[in-house]
């Protein structure tokens, strides 16, 4: 949750400091194709840890969803500041996804024996696609 929320306020970052509307519309299309499956995910995850808290899911849930508008609104107080504040943020930003991805995420879905040859394949086909 921390780290998903993390990463959610570096890409609203990245999105408050870009200045060229066709950069803008690129980040908007990635943010969006993987939003989703980090939301999938922390529900998923929320659903295990927290069943019978309905309270404290739609606390953190909330905190989640409001994490990259914040981020877009630090981003637009900082825009403008510099190229080189930009490049820090977008690398924060790629930083943060990889860190999730390869630390967490992938830690917990190998920890069970069930599929991990397809678990492998399909983390390999998508590093594939990143690269």
């Amino acid at each position: 949750m921390i780290a998903l929320s993390t990463h959610a306020i570096f890409e609203g970052i990245a999105v408050g400091v870009v200045d060229e509307t066709k950069d803008l519309w690129t980040l908007v299309i990635a943010i969006g194709m993987h939003k989703w499956c980090e939301a999938m995910s922390l529900g998923i995850s929320m659903s295990k840890n927290f069943k019978d808290e309905n309270r404290t899911v739609y606390v953190l849930l909330l905190i989640f969803a409001l994490a990259t508008p914040i981020g877009v609104s630090i981003g637009m107080c900082v825009a403008g500041s510099s190229e080189l504040t930009n490049i820090i943020f977008f690398s924060l930003t790629a930083g943060t996804f990889t860190y999730i991805a390869c630390s967490e995420v992938i830690v917990e879905e190998f920890s069970t024996p069930e599929y991990k040859w397809f678990k492998m394949l399909f983390f390999l086909i998508g590093a594939g696609v990143i690269c």
